[in-house]
This record gives structure tokens, C-alpha cells and sequence, in this order.
């Protein structure tokens, strides 16, 4: 009979191998790459929307159309952050122990504008001198394992 007041075990996750550790910080990087475009294609959408509005400097009006671009452009940030908060968490257990991972997680999603952007690119950074240095070759969309010659 066991016992009913026995905290339940919590152990540490199960360890993960070497190529499934590659291919985790692959899907994650490939993930980080996909937000840092979405984030850099949302920045102007914003900066666009000024152009909508009417009237003079003093005494702005807004129009729907201002509305529109700029919740287009904060949307599309937004998606971003998350997309890279679910990338870092994902590459998380292998590139950064401990609680920093909730850090760089919690840094991207940061409103202040480009802070989240800098962070993403520290994490990427991180993420691909991991894969070079297992002999993967790193691009725009991910990553891929380098042709020996032989």
C-alpha cells in the first residue's frame, strides 16, 4: 500500500539524445528565423500608419484606415513575439540551463520596440554557433547538415 501523502516524483525530464538535442534547437532556430522576419516586415507597417492620419500635427484625426495598419502591424508583432517566446522555450532545455530560458522567453515579449528584436537575435546567435558547431551549415530558413566531401 502507498502512501496517499507522498509528494508525486517531479524528476528531471527525460534525457534527450544528441541528434534529437540537434533537431529540437533546429525546429526552434527555424522557428526564432520566422519571427525575426515577421517582426522586421511588422515594423514598417507600423511606421506606415502614421501616413493615414489627417489633419495637422497640433490636432490629428484618425481615420479607419490608421486603424487598420496599425492593429495589421501590432498583430503582426505580436505574433512574432509569441512565435519566438515558443522557439526559445523549445531550444530552451538544450541552449540555456536553468531559469535563463524564461528570460530570453520573457524578454522577446517585451513591447518596448526593438528590445524584443535584440533578444532574438542573442538567442539565434546562441542557437547557431550550437549547430556549426555540430557541422550544420545555418541560412535564412534554417538549417542544414554540410556535405563532406569524400
Amino acid at each position: 500500500m502507498s502512501n496517499p501523502y507522498q509528494s508525486p516524483n517531479t524528476g528531471s525530464p527525460a534525457p534527450v539524445s544528441g541528434d534529437a538535442e540537434t533537431s529540437i534547437v533546429i525546429s526552434g532556430q527555424k522557428l526564432l528565423n520566422y519571427s525575426i522576419l515577421g517582426y522586421l516586415c511588422s515594423m514598417p507597417l507600423l511606421v506606415a500608419a502614421n501616413a493615414f492620419l489627417e489633419g495637422t500635427p497640433e490636432n490629428p484625426v484618425v481615420t479607419p484606415m490608421f486603424g487598420i495598419v496599425l492593429a495589421a502591424g501590432m498583430l503582426g508583432m505580436f505574433a512574432a513575439g509569441i512565435c519566438a517566446a515558443i522557439g526559445i522555450f523549445r531550444m530552451g532545455r538544450i541552449l540555456f540551463p536553468g531559469s535563463t530560458r524564461f528570460l530570453y522567453a520573457i524578454g522577446v515579449l517585451i513591447p518596448a520596440p526593438l528590445i524584443g528584436l535584440i533578444v532574438m537575435f542573442v538567442a539565434n546567435s546562441n542557437a547557431s554557433g550550437y549547430l556549426k558547431a555540430r557541422g550544420y551549415k545555418i541560412g535564412l530558413f534554417g538549417a542544414k547538415r554540410q556535405q563532406t566531401a569524400g
